[in-house]
């Protein structure tokens, strides 16, 4: 297999996309688990397709263009599972292109070939929520033309030119699309200056470039009455972190390990090759460093999930691809490649689904239950952070963060809060109420009015009369 896509030919584009089917029909037949990170992306989408305004009427901490992009694939398509994991596979394929082209046209290898395609693909398969629609997959289209970019500037040997604009551009749209990708502006600033002859002008430029993207979609807020909202709920506040378990650490261990053990083996045959020119060592370096940023992007992304490592498989491809590329044996690299895919396959799958009873259950943390009650159709609403209830029911109200809506329940003595509550269930009145938190008495004691509208049918479980 390698020796093939060592071959540059438009052939193995397609190669590679056959290749991407292959694997999710594997997966996708039976579908895979349903997370409740998935869940709050395909709500979000409905809920705004019924009019309600993002981050003040739709509470929740994921990104505007990402919301925006669910809420146009549910107007498309609807509430489907498997059409938010198809788009997934076209946005890995855009990618893994886009990947390859970075490094044939900055020439970061000697020979032009389409390994770190192939590489890309298999490593976006190590964990099933990696085949998902995420935000951070979303983002990372653009932080790879933001790279892209970086490099073209540290390539150019008549120094920085102003079209280093676009680099802000880039990564400013990422963050657009998921908030911790705001990291990467800090590591084309550093690489510029490490590695280019970048000056002060040039570096506002890209800061400037960066922030512009933010400054017109706050703009578009703003004037919806609603730059409040945005700045508060999402643009100055970082999601809230999340205790991390050693379920977690568990996780990122089976999927990551053996990846990163060949990727190291890669650092040391490519940082090590002789052939290669000062730009091309400096494009290396700076990919390395691209993934201590790529780090610090998963820590500030308060979920722990395999997915938000997303952008650390870049430099892991590129790194995994180098060591193929330097290994001149025709058999051995061959054998380790199959093993290598063969591996990482199984685990995920094993991970996702059971082999002959087996299972290392991923993200057990994450998942939403296959069986949850059933409201016969009725528009439900749930306090706390488990939304389990709306895979099978519809959702009433926009409270979909439990970070965000807690701000209200927990302060009903607060006007302001009280307020909010009432203009949401009015707007889009609960038919049942799910009281997981125990706050709806609280609520109900200082709004008569909605207390009189619901009788208590359970331990906590409030219907409209």
């Amino acid at each position: 297999m390698l020796t093939f896509f060592r071959i540059y030919s438009v052939f193995q584009t397609l190669s590679i996309l056959i290749i991407i089917m292959a694997i999710r029909m594997l997966f996708f037949s039976p579908q895979l688990p349903l997370l409740s990170t998935e869940l709050e992306w395909m709500l979000i989408g409905r809920k705004l397709n019924e009019d309600l305004f993002l981050y003040n009427e739709v509470l929740t901490q994921v990104a505007p263009l990402s919301s925006y992009f669910y809420q146009l694939i549910d107007a498309t398509f609807g509430h489907s599972q498997m059409v938010y994991q198809v788009i997934a596979a076209g946005v890995v394929y855009l990618q893994a292109l886009l990947l390859n082209f970075m490094i044939n046209k900055r020439n970061l290898f000697n020979e032009k070939n389409y390994i770190g395609a192939l590489l890309y693909v298999v490593l976006m398969s190590i964990s099933f929520d990696l085949m998902k629609l995420s935000p951070s997959l979303l983002a990372n289209t653009f932080v790879l033309l933001g790279v892209n970019s970086v490099l073209s500037q540290i390539e150019k040997r008549d120094g920085v030119g102003d079209d280093v604009f676009e680099t802000g551009i880039f990564f400013g749209l990422a963050t657009l699309f998921h908030h911790p990708a705001f990291v990467f502006i800090l590591w084309a600033i550093l690489t510029l200056f490490l590695y280019t002859g970048i000056n002060i002008r040039q570096a506002f430029m890209v800061i400037l470039a960066f922030l512009l993207p933010l400054f017109f979609m706050f703009i578009f807020f703003y004037f919806n009455d609603m730059g409040a909202d945005f700045t508060q709920v999402w643009l100055l506040n970082l999601n809230s972190f999340v205790k991390v378990t050693l379920l977690n650490i568990r996780d990122i261990l089976i999927v990551y390990t053996l990846p990163v053990v060949l990727s190291l083996l890669g650092v040391a045959k490519v940082l090590r090759g002789h052939r290669y020119n000062s730009f091309q060592n400096r494009s290396h370096q700076a990919l390395l460093i691209l993934g201590i940023f790529a780090l610090l992007a998963f820590l500030l992304s308060g979920k722990y999930l395999p997915s938000n490592l997303v952008y650390f498989i870049i430099p892991l491809a590129f790194y995994c691809a180098g060591f193929f590329v330097h290994s001149k044996k025709l058999f051995v690299p061959e054998v380790v490649f199959l093993l290598f895919f063969s591996t990482l396959i199984f685990i995920s799958y094993l991970g996702a689904k059971n082999i002959f009873g087996v299972s290392a259950r991923l993200l057990a943390d994450y998942r939403v239950s296959e069986t949850v009650p059933d409201y016969n159709g009725k528009r439900i609403f749930i306090t706390g952070r488990n939304i389990d209830a709306y895979r099978s029911n519809d959702m009433a109200t926009g409270y979909l963060s439990w970070n965000l809506a807690r701000r209200d329940f927990e302060n009903p003595d607060n006007y302001l809060s009280i307020s909010n509550i009432y203009n949401n269930f009015t707007k889009d009145m609960p038919q049942v109420i799910i009281d997981e938190e125990g706050v709806m008495p609280q609520v109900f004691a200082h709004i008569p009015g909605l207390a009189r509208k619901y009788k208590k049918t359970g331990k906590n479980t409030y219907e409209l009369k």
